[in-house]
C-alpha cells in the first residue's frame, strides 16, 4: 500500500529510491557530531526539488513556532516505535503460536496509532493531507469492527498474555527500582537521547511454554488464530499492509532532530529566515552568518552579518568568486556561511540570515585542509586528488567551496592548479568561493572578494567580505607570518634563490 511521504513530493517507498547527492566529506567539513543527529544527515545529503522546498520549510518553522504541532509529531513518532517494535517481535518469533498471539496486541498498537493519525485530518498543511490518507486508511483497513474485534479479544486475555509469553523488556529488579525510567529521564533532560541503552528484547518464553500458554488459553488462541487467518496477510506484506508505515518515524525523526538545532541557533540570538526559491540563477542573502559560531559560544549578537550576492544571468557572470585577504579576516567563517545556507535551503530548511532569494542546488561540496597525516601520498596528492574529484562531479547547479587547496606546494605550482581548478569552476557556471592567498590569482576574468582590514586602525580586521577589484598586497605581512617568515629571512632566500638561477 503506498503511504504519501511528509518530505518529498510521492510516497515513503519511492523517497527510499532517492540518491544522496552531497558527500559525506561536505557534512564532516560543515557539521559537527552534536550539531544534527546521525539519524537525520540522509536527509540532508538528498537536496529538494524546488517544489518540495517550500512544504518542508513551513513544516520545520512550524516545528519551532507550535509547540503543540512539535509534541503531536513527537507522539507520533514514539507510537510508531511502539507498533514497530511490536511487529518486530512478530517476525523474531520462532513458531506458530508465537506470532498468532503476538499479532493481536501488534495490531492494538497499530489501531491506536492511526487513530493518532486521524486526529490531523483537519490540518490544512502537508501534514493534514498525510491525516486525510491515514482517516480513509483506517475507514478501510482499520476499521471500527476490526478494532473493536482487537480490543474485544485483547480486554480479558492481554495481561496474562504479556505477563508469559513476551515478559517485559526490563529486569525485575529495574522494574522495582524503576532504574531504567531514571536513567532515561537524566539523560533525556542532558540532551543525550542517543546515549540511552537499547532495552533488550523481551525475555520471551521457551517454545514448550508458549504452546503451553496456547493450549491452556484456547478460548483466546482460537479468537487470536481466527483473526490472524483473516487478517495478517493482508496486513503484513498485502494489500493492506501496514509495515511500510513505519518509514514516517524517519520523518518525524528528522522533523525533530533539524527543528532541535535551528532552535538552538533561534535561542543563541541568530536569524533564521526561508530563502525564497529563485527561477533565476542567483544566490543572494542579506544579513548573513556562520551559524557553527554558536558552537564556539559566539553569541548571534556577536557574529559579524555579511551580505552574499551570487548571480548567473542577463550576462552577469558573478557566480564563482577568488576569496583573499588578511588571515583572520574571516575568509573560512564567510566559506561556511555560504556553503552552509546553500546545504540547508537545499534540503527545504531556515538559513542563517536575515532575508534571501536562492535558487536550488543539486549538490553542495567543500574542500577543507584535512587534519589527517599524509605518510603515503602527502598533503598535495592528496588534496589534488580530492579537488579532482570535485571538478568531475561539480555541474553548473551545484555549489563549491574550496578553502586554500593546493597549499601543500610549491608556488608555482599551487598558482598553476589554482588556476586551472577556480577557472574550470567559472566556466562550468557552478557556484561557489575559492580561498586563496595567491595575489596573481585576483582581479581577472573571474570576480574577487575580498577579507576587509581598517588599515587605519593597525590593519584591524572587520569580518566584512566585500566585492573588489584586484587585491591590494597589503596582506604580504600576513602571508609571511602564516609561513613563519620574517624580512630577514625572506631576504635570505631571494638571496640563495638568485644565486642558484646564475643571478637572474
Amino acid at each position: 500500500m503506498p503511504y504519501p511521504s511528509i518530505l518529498w513530493n510521492g510516497t515513503l517507498a519511492e523517497s527510499r529510491e532517492r540518491v544522496p547527492a552531497v558527500p559525506e566529506s561536505t557534512i564532516r567539513d560543515l557539521l559537527a557530531e552534536d550539531d544534527i543527529r546521525a539519524r537525520s544527515i540522509p536527509f540532508l545529503r538528498i537536496p529538494c526539488l524546488p517544489e518540495e522546498i517550500p512544504g518542508r520549510q513551513r513544516l520545520l518553522m512550524r516545528m519551532l513556532d507550535d509547540p503543540v504541532f512539535a509534541g503531536r509529531v513527537e507522539s507520533l513518532r514514539d507510537g510508531i516505535s511502539d507498533a514497530e517494535q511490536m511487529f518486530g517481535e512478530i517476525g523474531r518469533a520462532e513458531s506458530e503460536e508465537e506470532k498468532i498471539l503476538l499479532f493481536l496486541p501488534a495490531m492494538d498498537r497499530f489501531c491506536a496509532l492511526a487513530d493518532r493519525m486521524a486526529e490531523w485530518a483537519g490540518e490544512e498543511d502537508r501534514i493534514g493531507e498525510v491525516g486525510c490518507f491515514w482517516r480513509g486508511w483506517l475507514d478501510n483497513v482499520a476499521n471500527a469492527a476490526y478494532r473493536k474485534r482487537c480490543s474485544d479479544i485483547l480486554e480479558k486475555h492481554v495481561p496474562a498474555f504479556r505477563l508469559k509469553i513476551h515478559g517485559s523488556s526490563v529486569t525485575a529488579w529495574e522494574r522495582k527500582n524503576d532504574v531504567r525510567g531514571d536513567m532515561e529521564k537524566s539523560i533525556r533532560d542532558m540532551g543525550l537521547e542517543d546515549a540511552i541503552p537499547q532495552a533488550r528484547y523481551p525475555q520471551k518464553a521457551s517454545l514448550p511454554v508458549v504452546k503451553g500458554y496456547a493450549d491452556a488459553y484456547n478460548v483466546y488462541t482460537g479468537l487470536a488464530r481466527s483473526f490472524w487467518e483473516d487478517c495478517a496477510g493482508d496486513y503484513m506484506g498485502g494489500s493492506r499492509d501496514l509495515t511500510g508505515a513505519f518509514r514516517y518515524r524517519e520523518e518525524f525523526e528528522f522533523l525533530m532532530d533539524v527543528s532541535a538545532y535551528f532552535k538552538r541557533l533561534r535561542e543563541g540570538g541568530y536569524p533564521l529566515c526561508l530563502p525564497q526559491v529563485s527561477e533565476k540563477r542567483e544566490f543572494i542573502l542579506s544579513g548573513a552568518v556562520d551559524p557553527s559560531l554558536l558552537r564556539r559560544n559566539v553569541p548571534g549578537g556577536e557574529a559579524v552579518p555579511n551580505e552574499v550576492r551570487m548571480t548567473d544571468t542577463d550576462g552577469e557572470r558573478e557566480q564563482f568568486f577568488i576569496l583573499s585577504g588578511a588571515n583572520g579576516g574571516g575568509k573560512t567563517t564567510y566559506l561556511r556561511t555560504c556553503s552552509l545556507a546553500a546545504l540547508f535551503f537545499s534540503a527545504g530548511c531556515p538559513v542563517a540570515a536575515k532575508s534571501g532569494r536562492c535558487m536550488p542546488f543539486d549538490a553542495v561540496y567543500t574542500h577543507f585542509p584535512a587534519n589527517e597525516s599524509y605518510e603515503s601520498n602527502g598533503r598535495f596528492m592528496d588534496e589534488a586528488a580530492r579537488a579532482d574529484e570535485i571538478m568531475e562531479a561539480a555541474g553548473m547547479n551545484s555549489f563549491a567551496v574550496f578553502n586554500e587547496t593546493y597549499s601543500g606546494t610549491d608556488e608555482r605550482r599551487s598558482e598553476e592548479y589554482s588556476r586551472r581548478l577556480a577557472e574550470t569552476m567559472w566556466e562550468r557556471g557552478t557556484f561557489g568561493i575559492y580561498v586563496t592567498h595567491i595575489h596573481s590569482l585576483t582581479g581577472g576574468k573571474i570576480p574577487t572578494l575580498a577579507a576587509m582590514v581598517d588599515e587605519n586602525d593597525e590593519n584591524r580586521r572587520t569580518y566584512k567580505i566585500r566585492r573588489v577589484g584586484e587585491t591590494r598586497s597589503s596582506f604580504a605581512r600576513d602571508i609571511l607570518e602564516k609561513y613563519g617568515l620574517d624580512a630577514e629571512t625572506l631576504s635570505v632566500r631571494i638571496r640563495e634563490t638568485t644565486e642558484k638561477k646564475g643571478g637572474r
